[in-house]
């Protein structure tokens, strides 16, 4: 099954997995959490780190104004870029806005070809869940409530994966998107049709907080 956090959000470039690595990169600070012995806290950010490298992904992030951008590497090979998800924190409503979402399989494939014990992020949600845990707590931090993202609607299979999967990743479904005149406003945002998703931040930082505490329960870390 396709990665919860891997698909974009506009239509994917043709671009290689290889890609400069950011510059004056950032995480966000680790004042938003409470303890891990809790599963209804949020991890910190070093607890997310922390399980990213022992599971064979290195995190970076980003900001330049409003724009946002967190990039999961090979821990292996700094060059290898597995994933990125890139958007910006909307001026009114404070909302985290999710613009493009995408994860690499070549680079998948390559890092478990370098590294036998490459795990693809540690949960069944791979590296994307590590990416949109740090972007969310960036959003947390500059006082955004709620995420939004499209679920691209290029062909209806792959759209109903999509919207299932994000389901489960926690995100529930607000409208569809789609070619009437009332949706152009949506779509000038978006750059496509799809159905636009969102939750409580808080809910799914909480949700995604004990599916990486329990993987890191069950493989002993």
């Amino acid at each position: 099954p396709p990665q919860l956090l891997s698909t974009t959000a506009k239509r994917p470039s043709s671009s290689s997995s290889r890609h400069p690595s950011p510059r004056n990169t950032r995480l966000p600070s680790s004042s938003l959490s409470s303890s891990s012995s809790d599963d209804t806290d949020i991890a910190t950010i070093e607890e997310i780190t922390s399980f990213a490298t022992t599971n064979g992904v290195e995190l970076s992030f980003k900001t330049t104004g409003p724009g946002y951008r967190g990039v999961a590497v090979s821990k292996s090979d700094p060059e290898n870029i597995l994933g990125y998800i890139e958007g910006f924190i909307r001026p009114s409503g404070r909302i985290l806005h999710a613009d493009k979402m995408e994860i690499f399989k070549s680079a998948l494939f390559e890092a478990r070809r370098e590294e036998e014990t490459f795990t693809g992020g540690g949960t069944f949600l791979g590296p994307g869940l590590l990416i949109a845990f740090v972007c969310l707590l960036h959003g947390k931090e500059s006082g955004c409530e709620m995420c939004e993202f499209l679920a691209i609607d290029d062909a209806d299979f792959q759209h109903k994966r999509l919207k299932r999967y994000y389901r489960v990743a926690g995100f529930e479904e607000v409208r569809y998107v789609g070619e009437e005149l009332k949706d152009i406003p949506d779509r000038l945002v978006w750059g496509g049709c799809g159905t636009l998703m969102t939750n409580n931040i808080d809910y799914i930082l909480k949700k995604w907080t004990r599916i990486i505490r329990g993987a890191a329960r069950r493989s002993g870390q």
